[in-house]
C-alpha cells in the first residue's frame, strides 16, 4: 500500500516537472519571437535592429530614412549663403558664349603698369580660376570678368562655404547643387564649357570664324585671374552673380548688389 502511494506521489511529481518546464520554454518563446500580421496588435511586434536604432535615436523608421543633404534638393535648384531656395530653368548643355572682340580700357591703366607682384598661388589655381573666367564671363569687359573671379574667391574665405576651401573646391561645388553652370557635362560630348576652356587654355588652339577675339578674351580672363589672386577685388564681398536679365527680381530681393557688365553680383542679406 505504502508502496503504490509513493509510486502515485512520484509519477505526479515528474507530471508536474514536465509541464512547468514546458510553460517555461512556452513563455520564452512568446516573449522572442515576432508576432504574425493579424494577430496581435501592431505595438506588440519585435522592433528588427534597424528600427531599434531608429528609436534609440528618438526617431520613427520613417524619420530615420534622410536623405543626403546634397541630394534633396531637385534638379535646377540651389541654395544661397543665407539658406534662400532658387530655381533656374536647367538644360542639358549651357548656353555658349558668344565671344566678340571689346576694347578694354583698362589694358593700360597705371595701376596695371606697377611692378608684378610676386606670385601667391599656384600655376594650378590660375589655370583653373582663368577657365571658369574664361566660361562665364567670356563675353565680358576685364571688369565684368575681375567681378566673376572675386566671386569664387570670396566664397574660398567664406565660412558660409565652410565645406569649399579651395578654388577647385569651390568651383567644383555641389553641396547644395552646381554652383557653376559650365561645369555641367553635355550629355552628348561628354564635355562641360570648363572642360573645353581647360583644353584651350592648354593647347592655345581656338576654333571657329572668331579666333582672334577669344584669343584676347583668354589673355583678359588671365589678367583678371591674376589680379584677384594678388589681391583686387572690384565687388566687395558678394558671394552670388546672375546674368543682369535677372536683375529686377534680384533688386526687389535685396538691396545690396552690384551691376558690373552684363551680372548682377549680391549677397542675401
Amino acid at each position: 500500500m505504502i508502496t503504490k502511494k509513493l509510486l502515485v506521489t512520484l509519477i505526479t511529481m515528474v507530471l508536474l516537472s514536465i509541464c512547468f518546464g514546458t510553460t517555461a520554454f512556452a513563455s520564452e518563446l512568446d516573449a522572442t519571437l515576432p508576432v504574425q500580421n493579424g494577430t496581435e496588435d501592431k505595438d506588440n511586434i519585435v522592433n528588427t535592429d534597424s528600427n531599434i536604432e531608429s528609436q534609440s535615436n528618438g526617431t520613427t523608421e520613417e524619420e530615420a530614412v534622410v536623405e543626403d543633404p546634397e541630394l534633396t534638393l531637385g534638379e535646377g535648384y540651389f541654395i544661397d549663403e543665407q539658406g534662400e531656395v532658387y530655381y533656374v530653368e536647367p538644360s542639358d548643355e549651357p548656353e555658349e558664349l558668344v565671344i566678340e572682340d571689346i576694347a578694354d580700357d583698362t589694358e593700360d591703366s597705371q595701376e596695371d603698369n606697377e611692378p608684378a607682384k610676386k606670385p601667391s598661388y599656384s600655376e594650378k589655381d590660375l589655370r583653373l580660376l582663368t577657365c571658369l573666367i574664361y566660361s562665364e564671363a567670356g563675353n565680358q569687359n576685364y571688369e565684368g570678368m575681375l567681378g566673376v573671379a572675386n566671386v569664387v574667391l570670396n566664397r574660398v574665405k567664406s565660412d558660409v562655404y565652410w565645406h569649399a576651401k579651395t578654388i577647385k573646391e569651390v568651383i567644383y561645388d555641389h553641396k547644395w547643387s552646381v554652383q557653376f553652370a559650365v561645369t555641367i557635362k553635355s550629355k552628348s560630348t561628354g564635355l562641360s564649357m570648363l572642360d573645353k576652356a581647360l583644353n584651350t587654355y592648354d593647347t592655345r588652339k581656338f576654333t571657329g570664324s572668331n579666333q582672334e577675339a577669344q584669343k584676347k578674351a583668354l589673355n583678359r580672363a588671365i589678367k583678371a585671374a591674376k589680379a584677384a589672386l594678388e589681391g583686387k577685388n572690384n565687388i566687395g564681398n558678394y558671394l552670388c552673380f546672375q546674368n543682369k536679365r535677372s536683375a529686377s527680381s534680384i533688386k526687389k530681393k535685396f538691396s545690396d548688389y552690384k551691376i558690373v557688365g552684363d551680372h548682377i553680383f549680391y549677397r542675401t542679406k
